[in-house]
């Protein structure tokens, strides 16, 4: 498939405009335009990919604690946005953007009515420079679960695709990229996840050059990782020692992320 690849329409959701890709390369453009003038705000980064891919591994990984559930059976329900906040907190945005708090225990178990987004807070220093997105996956036939999944791509300064190192670069997943607007294309990293699944680091290298072949003119960079092991408990359980749980976490992530993922920050 071409790097020109047409645009595909985006559906409409709770009654906003129906968008289009070529819509959301003009939002890009403006974006960038203002951005010198405004000051500099904290780095966003989206993760994206199919069902399963390893994103919520990978989120936990670059914001340095568990934060998110893993599990393939409760996914992610809906774009979910992590920030940072003095206490750990946990609100589901409405349609009409109002925010409603949400129990821990109540997150990743499936879509709530009446939720778009969800807003989890952590008091994780580095997220003070860093905002980071998980989301649905994308390219499973649900058009509202695709336009959530586009839309949290605005504004995005980097956007990472996570494909499974065991079925890696799907034909699926190349026609789901290009259907983002060229700009953010332009600041997509391909992270090849779960690599620890792959017996030995002779097999691991054949992937990753065959993905260099067929995928590396689509990508600023390929990055390899792991699945994310326990980092301990999450944020808010861990009240006891924040900074000392906030130091395991980042060191944690350090054995399981790519040293390339540096980049990122």
């Amino acid at each position: 498939m071409s790097e020109g690849a047409d645009t595909v329409p985006v559906p409409r959701i709770d009654g906003e405009r129906c968008e289009t890709a070529l819509e959301l390369e003009r939002d890009e453009a403006a974006r960038l335009a203002e951005r010198p003038r405004a000051r500099q705000p904290a780095t966003r980064i989206v993760v994206i990919g199919e069902f399963n891919s390893g994103k919520t591994s990978l989120v936990n990984a670059l914001v340095g604690a568990p934060v998110l559930p893993t599990s393939f059976v409760a996914h992610t329900p809906c774009p979910t946005i992590i920030t940072y906040a003095a206490k750990p907190a946990l609100s589901g945005e409405t349609a009409s953007r109002r925010r409603v708090p949400i129990a821990w225990d109540r997150i990743g178990i499936g879509p709530q009515q009446g939720i778009r987004r969800l807003h989890v807070g952590v008091p994780l220093e580095q997220l003070k420079a860093l905002r980071v997105i998980d989301t649905p996956g994308l390219a499973l036939g649900d058009e509202v679960s695709d336009a959530q999944t586009l839309r949290a791509c605005r504004g995005a300064d980097k956007v990472i695709w996570c494909t499974p190192a065991m079925q890696a670069w799907k034909a699926s997943e190349q026609r789901a990229w290009l259907t983002l607007p060229k700009g953010l294309r332009q600041r997509g990293i391909l992270a090849v996840t779960f690599t620890d699944a792959i017996a030995s680091q002779t097999d691991v290298d054949r992937v990753l050059a065959r993905l260099h072949a067929e995928a590396g003119a689509l990508f600023r960079g390929i990055v390899r990782s792991s699945a994310v092991a326990a980092l301990g408990p999450a944020p808010h359980q861990a009240q006891t020692d924040p900074e000392q749980h906030r130091s395991r976490g980042v060191r944690a992530a350090r054995t399981v992320v790519s040293p390339a993922m540096a980049e990122l920050r």
